[in-house]
């Protein structure tokens, strides 16, 4: 039996609902079906509906990745799988020294040429526009403001020994920097080498000029503050002087500072985490019957995982181990990642979100920089030809 065309179809509402659960892989490859999909897509409406629907069956950062040198991968227990999305980025910046800031899908990289937005569910790569203090020292950090599910990388770059100018570039709306503060207005030293970290609308960075806080910036309302760091913290920072053996770390919604500086010597780490006006300790020892003389500790190995977890990538004797701290439970687990390689890079726990960067920045690297640069080089090869034709003559 036959079906007419109106009984075989499905309406757009039904399909728009059926789409809004998909991963954001299966939606991008929908754009090439039709105008309707192509355009569905990326409208606003559906992607805060995808947000919604999808974060249900996602359940939040539940991919913990691994970033080795040029290549990514998806860890999930004992097996790992190659994430071929990050491959276009890796193309981007693969000659290039670079910081990371993650939030809510995107990634920040930076290094003091250039500043790059990435999502690796949408495959787009996107330059920021130039500033002059790209030739200069500055930080970069990347927020998400839920309540309008805005994204912002703000700039901030010392040049007095202090937080002399910041600039904010709204993804989507702002088609060129905005200043925000002039000279002089704050005091901070924010510093660049160690990742900053976002939650429920809040970046947070370390500072440790004039003294050693932490700033905190608001997304929506655009200001900047300071927490005042643990008395303990503060005695302990002073007596080892080793600041990358700390780490900003978001526990349960709330900030937390990791601090692994003492685990050679007495297996134990202290977790700070603050509350509405004050810091929590808590003290978490690793497991016995480990050799932590074979392993590594850094910031970069160790991130949260599910919310309540904090993961922790090392190597032992060439084999690859994935330990996780369960904060609330005050409980240890730990798997082996079978035939991995050898490991010598970043983690992270990764969200997809269907976010699209197509009408920010530029797709490729700012050729001004690259044609300052290379204009200086050609005038240095005609002066020294100049001057031996002259030695000669």
């Amino acid at each position: 039996m036959s079906m007419n065309t109106e009984e075989q179809s499905i309406s757009q509402g039904i399909m728009i609902q059926i789409f809004s659960w998909l991963l954001v892989k299966s939606l991008i490859r929908f754009r090439c079906v039709s105008k309707f999909h192509n355009s569905l897509v990326f409208e606003q409406s559906f992607m805060d509906l995808h947000l919604s629907n999808y974060s249900k069956i996602n359940h939040g950062n539940t991919n913990l990745i691994a970033y080795p040198y040029d290549v990514c991968y998806s860890i999930e227990q004992e097996k790992f799988s190659k994430i071929e999305n990050f491959d276009k980025f890796y193309d981007h910046t693969k000659y290039d020294w670079a910081c990371f800031d993650y939030v809510n899908g995107l990634f920040c990289v930076w290094n003091t040429l250039w500043i790059t937005i990435f999502n690796p569910a949408t495959r787009e790569v996107r330059y920021f526009p130039y500033l002059k203090c790209f030739d200069g020292k500055f930080t970069c950090s990347i927020g998400f403001e839920p309540e309008e599910n805005k994204y912002k990388v703000v700039l901030t770059s010392d040049v007095h020994k202090g937080l002399s100018r910041a600039w904010v570039f709204t993804l989507g709306i702002d088609k060129s920097w905005r200043e925000m503060i002039k000279y002089d207005r704050h005091d901070f030293h924010i510093i660049p080498h160690r990742s900053g970290i976002c939650i429920s609308g809040t970046l947070y960075r370390f500072n440790y000029y004039p003294e050693f806080c932490i700033v905190a910036f608001d997304v929506k309302s655009e200001i900047f503050t300071s927490i005042t760091i643990p008395i303990e913290f503060g005695n302990n920072l002073d007596k080892n002087k080793r600041i990358k053996d700390y780490m900003l770390i978001e526990v349960n919604g709330k900030l937390g500072i990791l601090n692994f500086s003492e685990v050679y010597r007495t297996r134990n780490m202290d977790l700070w985490i603050f509350g509405e006006e004050e810091w929590e300790h808590q003290i978490f020892q690793f497991p016995l019957g480990w050799n932590l003389r074979d392993m590594l500790f850094h910031a970069q190995n160790i991130c949260m995982y599910g919310g309540e977890e904090i993961a922790f990538a090392i190597n032992i004797e060439y084999a690859f181990f994935c330990f996780f701290y369960n904060v609330k439970n005050k409980s240890w687990r730990h798997y082996e990642v079978q035939n991995f390689c050898n490991w010598g890079g970043n983690i992270y726990t990764y969200s997809e979100r269907l976010f699209p960067l197509e009408n920010i920045g530029s797709p490729t690297k700012i050729a001004r920089q690259f044609d300052s640069s290379l204009t200086k080089i050609a005038k240095g090869i005609g002066d020294f030809v100049s001057w031996s034709a002259r030695l000669i003559q």
